[in-house]
C-alpha cells in the first residue's frame, strides 16, 4: 500500500487545437499510453463525494485501486492518495463491491471510519485517458492528457506533480505562453468532469 500527499498543477487546454499545438511544440513524448478509469461510489452517491475518488485504473497490463481525498482550487490539486495494486483477475474488472472491500484497502477503511459504517459500492462507469509524458530541460515532468468521457466528448489538460507549486506553475505557464497555447486553471478533476458528462455533476 502506498499512501502519500499528492500536489499537482492542472491546467485545462482550450480544445483539441491547443492540445495538438502543445504536443507539436514538445516533440516526441518520452512515453504514451492509455488509461481506463473505472469509478465507484456508495449506493446513495454521497461517498466519496465530489472532492474524492474511488477508482480502479487499468494501464499497461496492470490495475491499481486508488482512493483520493482532497480538493482542487484554481488549478492546484492537493490530495491524500491511497494506492494498492489490484490483485484480482483483470478480466473481472470492474470488480464487485465485495471484491473491492475484500482487498483490505486503507483508503476505503478511512472512508468507512468517516462514514461510521461499511457501505456497498456501485460501479458508475468508465472513461478513457490518453496520456503523453514529456520532460522539459528545466525539470518539469508534464503529463498531457486527452480524456474521452462516456458521452463521447473529449477534453484536454496538462498536469505537473510538484513539491514547489509556485515555481513550477510559473515554469509551466511560461512554456505554454512561449508555445502560443491557450489555457485556463482546471476547475474540475477528471472524476468531477466524468460526473458532469453523466449529467450528475
Amino acid at each position: 500500500m502506498t499512501v502519500r500527499r499528492e500536489i499537482e498543477i492542472k491546467l485545462r487546454l482550450e480544445g483539441r487545437a491547443e492540445y495538438d499545438k502543445l504536443c507539436r511544440a514538445l516533440g516526441a513524448p518520452e512515453e504514451e499510453w492509455e488509461q481506463v478509469n473505472h469509478y465507484f461510489r456508495s449506493e446513495d452517491g454521497r461517498i466519496p463525494g465530489r472532492e474524492g475518488v474511488i477508482r480502479v485504473r487499468l494501464e499497461r497490463g496492470r490495475a491499481v485501486l486508488t482512493v483520493k481525498l482532497g480538493a482542487l482550487k484554481d488549478g492546484l490539486a492537493s490530495a491524500r492518495e491511497f494506492e494498492e495494486p489490484w490483485r484480482g483477475p483483470l478480466e473481472e474488472i470492474p470488480p464487485s463491491s465485495d471484491a473491492i472491500w475484500g482487498a483490505g484497502h486503507a483508503g476505503l477503511e478511512a472512508l468507512e471510519r468517516k462514514a461510521g459504517r461499511r457501505f456497498p459500492l456501485v460501479w458508475i462507469g468508465r472513461m478513457t485517458n490518453r496520456r503523453r509524458l514529456y520532460r522539459t530541460p528545466d525539470g518539469l515532468r508534464l503529463e498531457v492528457d486527452a480524456s474521452r468521457f462516456p458521452d463521447g466528448e473529449e477534453d484536454y489538460e496538462v498536469e505537473v506533480e510538484t513539491d514547489d507549486p509556485e515555481r513550477d506553475r510559473g515554469l509551466l505557464e511560461a512554456l505554454l505562453a512561449r508555445s502560443g497555447v491557450r489555457f485556463t486553471p482546471q476547475p474540475a478533476t477528471k472524476y468531477q468532469r466524468f460526473l458532469q458528462h453523466l449529467g450528475d455533476g
